[in-house]
């Protein structure tokens, strides 16, 4: 079976539309980026937190891996979500990779958007009502109104500023 040049060229440009970067941060739809306090994620900046910048590295199964600025290499904390609920996408403790009953830490991708998916869903959210400063982005795997959709853009750090 012979295949294309051009062909060859898609199928490549298919797989690498699909996997993650080796490490990344995230962005908003206005562009601004998602933070961290070292247990949650957020869309804004609330100055009564200490947050950073979120930037993560990604594993060979979709798992999602985040060391604070400063800590030592092995504080690393896994993110994970729960399935079939509306909840604070959230970070193990340092050294633990201990999670909640339900919570899935990886099938972390990268849609053709360039969106964060898990499972292949963009389903992550923000409370959308209240003029918090900081929103605490949520996964959104249940109903309910609360809630408007947050896209989360994944932004390489080998080409961009992280």
């Amino acid at each position: 079976m012979k295949f294309s040049i051009v062909a060859l060229a898609g199928l490549a440009s298919a797989v690498s539309a699909a996997s993650l970067p080796a490490r990344f941060s995230l962005a908003a739809d206005d562009n601004s980026p998602v933070l961290t306090d070292g247990q949650y994620a957020y869309i804004g900046n609330d100055t009564s937190k200490s947050t950073q910048k979120l930037i993560l590295t990604s594993g060979t199964n979709g798992a999602l891996t985040y060391l604070a600025k400063g800590a030592v290499p092995t504080a690393w904390q896994n993110l994970y979500i729960i399935e079939d609920s509306v909840s604070a996408i959230s970070f193990t403790i340092p050294h633990s990779g201990a999670v909640p009953e339900h919570a899935n830490t990886t099938g972390f991708g990268v849609n053709e958007q360039g969106l964060l998916t898990h499972g292949g869903k963009a389903w992550f959210a923000i409370d959308g009502y209240g003029d918090v400063p900081a929103k605490e982005v949520n996964w959104y795997g249940a109903h309910n109104s609360e809630y408007m959709a947050a896209n989360l853009k994944v932004v390489d750090c080998a080409t961009s500023e992280c």
